[in-house]
């Protein structure tokens, strides 16, 4: 369905050049585009919106971005552009480009998208287009903490979240609506989780607390993970489908043997479980009601959420250096980065595997060997 939206005029100049004037100086032709208005400005993937205006010329190629994402424009006429919302788009600015000049149309929200962020070490947050991995736009430039951990994005409040590391705790967020930072003095932790609904942290042979996200002060009681030597939580991540806590504790069993174990912490009763499986470097969580692992130099595999068993192997991985892996729900793709080190330079390249046909695409290069990506729900 096609979406028309009230309009502000604005100009702006297009430049022509004419072999016929005396001076040889381009003549200029004033174009009037639109602006959408901010109180109808929604649309979804696959629809076709319409930019309404005057003087539009059918025979002067031009490009129409969604959020960094680009368009197909399916007509021009000399009033109206219509262009199609395109995979990948996100809510965002509307730019229209043509003849060497761009202009931004206006905002506006596409429906059901998940936006992609990620964290350059030391402090700057970029928004990335999830299909190229091209930074569309800085975040957050510079932070009073030394290094932000654990960066995760928070719904209830549509804010990202992490943990700053410095001569103090103090937990860090910023509002993605007006990029605003708080930053709060807070105990610290081994590490922060993010739920759907709830923000918690871990204390390290202690368990797992629930924290106020506004103040980062602990709320109700701890949930008691085990306190011996082998009791040690890495890799927690919060699991949507289950309501659960996951991590994994790795340590020698009586006859010293190393073992691998998942602990899921049930929020919805603050029960333990613990059983034995084979260990990975990641543990991927999705929306889908999925859960997915990579092990190091061998595969990236699903997982059946409640015993941690393997189901199937998705992809056999034999290159080193590959990290970072996330759900993006709105292309339903694993992504990560992979980096290629050569002499003392390191290329990273944005890794994406389908999760449809399970194929896997490294052809875009990063800007930046990131950190962490983030991934709004």
């Amino acid at each position: 369905m096609k979406h028309f939206f009230s309009i502000l005029a604005l100009f702006i100049l297009i430049s022509c050049s004419s072999d016929d004037s005396e001076d040889n100086q381009d003549q200029k032709t004033i174009i009037q585009s639109v602006l959408p208005s901010l109180s109808a400005s929604s649309t979804n993937i696959g629809e076709t919106i319409t930019i309404n205006g005057q003087n539009f010329n059918p025979n002067i190629a031009c490009t129409i971005k969604f959020n960094g994402t680009n368009g197909q424009i399916t007509q021009i006429t000399s009033n109206t552009i219509s262009v199609t919302v395109p995979v990948g788009a996100t809510s965002g600015q509307i730019e229209l480009t043509t003849n060497g000049v761009t202009l931004n149309v206006g905002y506006i929200t596409v429906n059901g998208t998940n936006r992609l962020f990620a964290y350059k070490q030391w402090g700057t947050i970029v928004e990335l287009n999830p299909v190229t991995g091209a930074e569309t736009k800085t975040l957050v430039y510079g932070t009073g903490s030394n290094y932000l951990k654990d960066l995760g994005y928070f719904a209830p409040t549509n804010e990202i979240i992490a943990q700053g590391v410095g001569n103090t705790s103090k937990l860090f967020k910023v509002k993605l609506t007006d990029k605003t930072v708080k930053e709060i003095t807070f105990a610290g932790y081994d590490q922060l989780i993010i739920t759907s609904t709830k923000l918690y942290g871990y204390k390290s042979y202690e368990g797992i607390i629930e924290l106020n996200p506004n103040t980062g002060s602990e709320i109700g009681n701890l949930i008691n993970t085990g306190n011996t030597s082998g009791d040690y939580l890495y890799g927690l991540i919060y699991n949507d489908a289950t309501n659960e806590i996951i991590g994994e504790k790795y340590g020698n069993d009586k006859n010293v043997n190393l073992v691998n174990k998942i602990c899921k912490i049930k929020l919805f009763d603050n029960s333990v479980i613990e059983s034995t499986y084979s260990g990975y470097d990641e543990l991927i969580p999705a929306s889908n009601g999925k859960l997915y692992a990579y092990r190091g130099l061998k595969r990236i595999v699903e997982l059946n959420p409640a015993t941690g068993a393997e189901n199937k192997t998705l992809k056999n991985i034999s290159d080193p250096h590959i990290s970072n892996f996330t759900y993006f729900p709105q292309t339903n793709q694993l992504i990560g980065k992979k980096n290629i080190y050569n002499n003392g330079i390191v290329t990273s390249k944005f890794l994406k595997l389908n999760l449809t046909d399970n194929s896997l695409s490294e052809n875009n290069i990063l800007k930046d060997d990131y950190d962490y990506l983030i991934v709004t729900n």
